[in-house]
């Protein structure tokens, strides 16, 4: 009887133990990359949120695993994906290491802009190109405006001599006609937009992803030249940083940066927490040694985090925020307040942005609800005047909120292909409060914007794809709904070559624009922008077609090239005609509508890479830019040419890099700006003219050490330093003193700058 109860209770012990190892089986391997191992990859069970990170040995374990077979998703930035089938039986598995092989053409980078749903670059039926750290580092840029300037068909223009307003210009047209996106929320407001570009500082971004022309429609009002896309960082692993430029423009003006992070994830991976801080100070500049400054003064702060947790396996809760505090100062007499200067353009922006976002997932991970909603504040305080004007003070409040909700989902098809379909809607409301009283401008605005949206990925065969999507709007600002529809097709004849052919309708309501919140000092007034009473919504019809080739030989070279053709045509197009010259010398621009006008060209996209050791890309974008009827700009001159005012031919960019060791990298790159038309107003000038600028190529290097302290420590120093267009290409024929035109200024945005870095990261 008693061996009885013993055989029972031994039987029982059994079966628990079996049952405790059948749910305590584990997973283990290491990650490198040629010969050293990678922190950071993250190894996922495919289809679950079950995952780990790789130590700084490039080890992980995941644990608490049961019987059965597993996918293993193995990922790191820049690198290709590697998938493992593995069988889990009764004792762990220990995987051999896994090398990680380059993607120098970022063809496996997972992006989310082109069709509202996570897909592989390659695969997306619309071209999505990618900016991230790689491209920041090589080109020392400190703020978003810098780095932009290195991707195909973008133009950073600068736009006035005194505060350094910057303007991005895609496809040849000007800013507004880019719908700007963070985290995909439109919440970058046309009060922000006026000088948003350098307040978005490299170390809160993770990537930039960009569509251009016909793909975007699906995002919009303002989406008609493209969409800009501004990924924030998310914690992915431990880690601390600091880091600091020191540049002096034309090697005396000391322009001095400092930024500093860091990120903590749990072990279990269900949290996470990112914390950036940037500054900045800049002193101003003056070319020509009339007192007056070519580049003016900047201080800037930013402060910002995004944190997430996981309440269960299938649910994601996500929060970001950030606040910017910037003050800029143009023109002479620094030392006195603004109105007893003879020119003072002046700004204090201070901004404040949270968002929430909750993400839930069915049990297969095929189907998911994302709720999201993000507001933004704004305050700016100005000063636009000259001759000692104690009245051209201004304010102005900015207040945006975005909120709405998307289903995206997964179908299998076993005759119609796969489908991943995306439907929501968007609600956005902006209100404008601003006040310049100096030239009776008072501007009291409210756009409020529901657009709802529904949009179909399909996989007809695995060599053709097509993307069907529409758009409905109402906006507070027109009288009737707007329908965008857009198509794209991509037919793959085999796996290095993809053709894509898109339709997309766009549209821009006639609303307040970035550029109508800055005026500009010219002979002593300003330039005020305002729209006509009668000024109607305008449409757009474009088109693309792209050739895209990409090519892995063997594991060594990497060659991609890619030809993107557009045309977009505008009809009811805004255009900005001079309508009067006041008593006190302000000039009046008036937004009016005129027929028609077209933008048509091709960007070439040539890329080559051996390893991680050397890789080249060039963009260069061949275009023409013409109105229906030539614009009036000036009363004092007539216009007979129909092309748009400061939009080059011929524009583009070239990056190389060469890591010379694991230690030295070196890198040169640069900017290509074509000669173009732009306006030149009387002032310091007898009369308006209508200038043809220079062609200008300007040429940046850098070198970069990074060291260890000591053998495999976390602790890493890098140092680095170059020259910024150091052929000095720069425009020469600025005008002088306080009557000069301060509009009047093309080209790069910087004369030759000397700048030597340091970054501690931890």
């Amino acid at each position: 009887m008693q061996k009885k109860y013993i055989f029972i209770v031994l039987m029982l012990l059994g079966v628990f133990f079996q049952a405790f190892s059948q749910n305590n089986l584990f997973i283990k391997g290491k990650i490198i990359h040629h010969g050293e191992p990678i922190e950071g990859a993250v190894i996922q069970i495919k289809n679950t949120s079950m995952g780990a990170v790789s130590l700084k040995d490039g080890s992980f374990e995941l644990k608490n695993l049961e019987k059965g077979t597993y996918t293993l998703l193995i990922t790191y930035v820049g690198h290709k994906k590697v998938e493992k089938n593995i069988l889990l039986e009764a004792n762990g598995v220990e995987l051999p290491t896994v090398e990680l092989e380059d993607d120098q053409l970022n063809l496996e980078q997972i992006v989310v802009t082109a069709t509202r749903t996570e897909v592989s670059r390659k695969d997306a039926p619309i071209v999505c190109n990618i900016l991230n750290d790689k491209i920041f580092n090589a080109t020392q840029s400190l703020t978003l405006s810098e780095g932009l300037s290195f991707q195909p068909a973008l133009r950073i223009e600068n736009n006035c001599q005194n505060c350094g307003f910057n303007g991005l210009r895609m496809n040849g047209l000007e800013g507004a006609y880019t719908q700007m996106l963070i985290d995909g929320r439109p919440i970058y407001s046309s009060l922000q937009g006026v000088y948003g570009l350098e307040q978005i500082p490299v170390n809160m971004i993770e990537r930039v992803e960009i569509v251009r022309s016909g793909g975007s429609a699906l995002y919009g009002s303002s989406a008609v030249a493209g969409t800009v896309n501004i990924i924030t960082k998310e914690p992915r692993k431990n880690q601390f940083y600091i880091s600091t430029n020191q540049a002096w423009v034309d090697g005396s003006s000391p322009d001095q940066t400092y930024m500093l992070g860091t990120d903590v994830v749990s072990e279990d991976r269900k949290a996470g927490l990112s914390l950036y801080g940037f500054r900045r100070d800049r002193a101003f500049w003056d070319k020509n040694g009339d007192g007056f400054s070519e580049i003016g003064k900047l201080k800037a702060n930013t402060f910002g985090l995004k944190t997430f947790y996981k309440p269960t396996e299938f649910s994601k809760l996500i929060l970001q925020g950030y606040s910017i505090y910037e003050y800029r100062r143009g023109g002479n007499r620094f030392e006195y307040q603004p109105h007893e200067a003879d020119i003072a353009e002046t700004t204090t922006h201070n901004i404040l942005n949270g968002g929430l976002t909750f993400e839930q997932y069915s049990k297969n991970y095929k189907h998911k609800i994302a709720l999201y909603a993000t507001a933004q504040d704004i305050r700016r305080d100005s000063y636009y005047g000259g001759g000692r004007d104690i009245n051209a003070y201004g304010n102005s409040i900015g207040q945006n909120v975005v909120a709405g909700m998307q289903y995206s989902g997964d179908f299998e098809g076993e005759k119609l292909g796969s489908h991943t379909l995306a439907a929501g809607w968007e609600y956005n409301i902006d209100k404008l409060d601003d006040n310049a009283p100096a030239y009776e401008r008072f501007i009291r605005q409210t756009a409020e914007q529901l657009g709802v949206y529904a949009q179909d990925n399909w996989a007809i065969t695995p060599k053709i794809r097509a993307l069907l999507g529409l758009r409905f709007d109402t906006h507070s600002l027109l009288e009737n709904p707007v329908f965008s529809p857009r198509i794209s097709l991509m037919y793959s004849p085999n796996e290095y070559l993809q053709l894509r052919a898109g339709y997309a309708r766009g549209f821009r309501a006639p609303q307040v624009f970035d550029e109508d919140l800055h005026i500009t000092q010219v002979g002593g007034g300003g330039t005020v922008v305002r729209n006509s009473t009668t000024l109607t919504p305008e449409y757009s019809n474009a088109y693309t077609f792209s050739i895209d080739y990409n090519k892995y030989i063997s594991n060594d070279w990497a060659i991609g090239f890619t030809i993107d053709a557009f045309q977009t045509q505008l009809t009811d197009v805004f255009a900005l005609e001079e309508v009067a010259i006041d008593t006190t010398g302000n000039i009046l621009l008036e937004r009016r509508n005129k027929e028609t006008a077209i933008v048509r060209g091709f960007t070439i996209n040539p890329k080559i890479a051996y390893k991680s050791i050397f890789d080249l890309q060039l963009g260069f974008t061949f275009q023409n830019s013409e109105y229906g009827t030539p614009i009036q700009w000036s009363e004092s001159i007539e216009n007979t040419s129909k092309k748009f005012f400061r939009t080059p031919d011929v524009y583009g960019f070239y990056a190389l890099g060469w890591n010379v060791s694991k230690k030295l990298t070196v890198n040169l790159s640069g900017v290509y700006t074509g000669s173009m038309a732009v306006q030149h107003y009387a002032g310091d000038i007898a009369e308006d003219r209508l200038e043809t600028t220079s062609v200008f190529l300007e040429n940046n290097f850098k070198a970069e050490y990074t060291f260890l302290p000591k053998k495999n420590s976390s602790l890493r120093f890098s140092l680095s330093g170059g020259i910024q267009n150091f052929t000095n290409a720069y425009q020469e024929d600025f005008d002088k003193g306080e009557n000069r035109d301060a509009a009047y200024i093309y080209g790069p945005g910087r004369p030759r700058t000397y700048f030597l870095g340091l970054k501690v990261q931890l």
